[in-house]
């Protein structure tokens, strides 16, 4: 039997935004067996600490946007009172290092901080864990100096570059309703580490592709090749930054995404060891976990960069981590926005353009799934963009949902006469940039081919012998198609016998 000093689970603080018109719960740790009773304004809530240690405390909705909140939390022996409690829109925006990619990177953050209004946005960053490899076990240390804090003027660099943009967007269509903005992400997390062990072991194609070959690799090396594989590759990280460093430093004026094409990537991935955070399933349970009982309105989700090995993979892995935080948040329905990969090059042929095909397929079967494209956003050599601006704002523009609740995309196909119409979704009337070509694999090759458009649908003459056809299909794709509010067509590749996504 667990006994615990009565207190609140990490992610509930004073500032945090909790979720208007909808059921919440709040929770934390006490006395085994004693009774915790929550309080905010009229709403109470009783609830008896499990022998395990823990409680929960579940909620009506509350629908009060205007109102700044007091939670009284107690027990017989303590009390503790969270303040400036907010009721609003809460989003969680989970991935890697593009969505945690903070203000303080971004090329415009000296003109967003020096016209800084935003009074209704809070922000919570996930602590992210640290595994260390010590005595034949793998241990996990993580910060427990976190909380929510108010977006201001003098912290707005330590928040997330894609949130801060999509908030500033929700805050313009929707004055009154506090954004908060929960960011869960690791920087290289390869999706494998989002969704939960026995998701993994219990899918026949995740295990023997994702799970095996770890287990094989850790079982088969001793720990002294574990260190020195650690050694020689910290020695090349601290190479690539010296060469970056005076590289930058004898041509300043040479663009980031250039310096990084001229002299190269950081090296990754680490090597495979027992402690790394790449192992299948850690994230999940050391971070997703650890806020299971917050309860949000919607989940960004931007990741991927680092699945190309696996990219064949990506709509099983991107299903199963889906279904897994539903499952974590006790919410089936909760509503995921896909962000489509930007366009990228240095990458193996195609290696891009088949997780984007996956995120799309992932967005056509899932309910309440939705793809934002990004595709026509980011830079040639460059995986972190340096400005998350038209990004993030198109993002919170879909968030908001006063107009669509996706960017564009591929619908179906019907045959006629001979003739091709290919139907969009979230599309009243497309535009072109330039003109409008749509690919066919003609005879076992890509050819462009003229098409012409009619209000939302594309209407193409295919050559005989023609067996698929696809749009934007490479890693760095220049988009020239677009619905009425500039938001790009998503790229897609098809079978034209069924008119299905391949």
């Amino acid at each position: 039997m667990e006994s615990f000093k009565l207190g609140v689970d990490q992610i509930f603080s004073d500032n945090m935004v909790l979720p208007v018109g909808k059921s919440f719960q709040i929770s934390g740790t006490g006395i085994a067996g004693s009774t915790v009773k929550v309080a905010i304004g009229e709403n109470v809530q009783r609830a008896i600490v499990k022998r395990n240690g823990e409680w929960l405390c579940r909620f009506a909705p509350i629908t009060d946007t205007r109102s700044s909140f007091e939670v009284q939390i107690e027990d017989s022996q303590h009390q503790i009172t969270l303040k400036n409690v907010r009721f609003g829109r809460v989003i969680l925006m989970a991935g890697q290092s593009n969505v945690g990619f903070r203000m303080a990177q971004d090329q415009d953050v000296e003109i967003e901080t020096e016209h800084f209004t935003l009074k209704n946005v809070a922000y919570y960053n996930v602590p992210q864990p640290s595994f260390y490899f010590r005595n034949g076990r793998v241990e996990v240390y993580q910060s427990n100096a976190t909380h929510w804090h108010q977006l201001k003027q003098s912290n707005l660099g330590h928040v997330s570059a894609m949130a801060f943009y999509a908030a500033k967007k929700l805050i313009e269509e929707n004055p009154q309703t506090p954004v908060g903005i929960v960011c869960c992400t690791k920087d290289g997390a390869l999706a494998p580490t989002w969704l939960s062990e026995t998701t993994l072991r219990n899918h026949v194609e995740l295990k023997e592709a994702v799970v095996r070959p770890f287990d094989e690799r850790l079982k088969n090396t001793p720990n002294h090749e574990f260190e020195e594989e650690v050694k020689l590759y910290r020695q090349k990280v601290q190479r690539h930054n010296r060469r970056m460093y005076n590289f930058m430093k004898d041509n300043p004026t040479v663009p980031l995404g250039m310096a990084l094409n001229i002299v190269g990537q950081t090296p990754w991935p680490p090597p495979v060891t027992p402690d790394s955070y790449l192992k299948p399933g850690s994230l999940f349970k050391e971070m997703v976990l650890k806020f299971k009982n917050y309860t949000f309105n919607q989940v960004i989700w931007y990741q991927g960069e680092t699945d190309t090995e696996i990219s064949g993979l990506y709509d099983e892995l991107l299903t199963g981590i889906i279904n897994d935080w539903r499952q974590a948040f006790q919410d089936y329905s909760l509503p995921f926005y896909i962000v489509q990969l930007p366009k990228y090059a240095s990458v193996p042929r195609n290696a891009w353009a088949e997780i984007r095909q996956q995120q799309l397929k992932v967005a056509h079967i899932l309910a309440e799934v939705h793809l934002v494209s990004i595709t026509d956003t980011g830079e040639l050599y460059n995986p972190h963009p340096i400005t998350k601006q038209v990004a993030g704002t198109r993002l919170g523009r879909i968030l908001a949902g006063t107009t669509y609740t996706d960017t564009p995309v591929f619908d179906r196909m019907l045959r006629n006469e001979g003739k091709c119409y290919l139907k969009f979704k979230f599309v009243q009337q497309i535009h072109a940039t330039q003109s409008c070509r749509i690919e066919g694999l003609v005879h076992n090759h890509w050819q462009s081919i003229e098409a012409e458009i009619i209000g939302n649908e594309i209407l193409v003459e295919f050559p005989e012998g023609t067996t698929q056809a696809r749009y934007g299909y490479s890693n760095a794709p220049t988009l020239t198609l677009y619905n009425e509010q500039d938001d790009p067509i998503a790229p897609f590749i098809i079978e034209l016998e069924y008119g299905n996504l391949i």
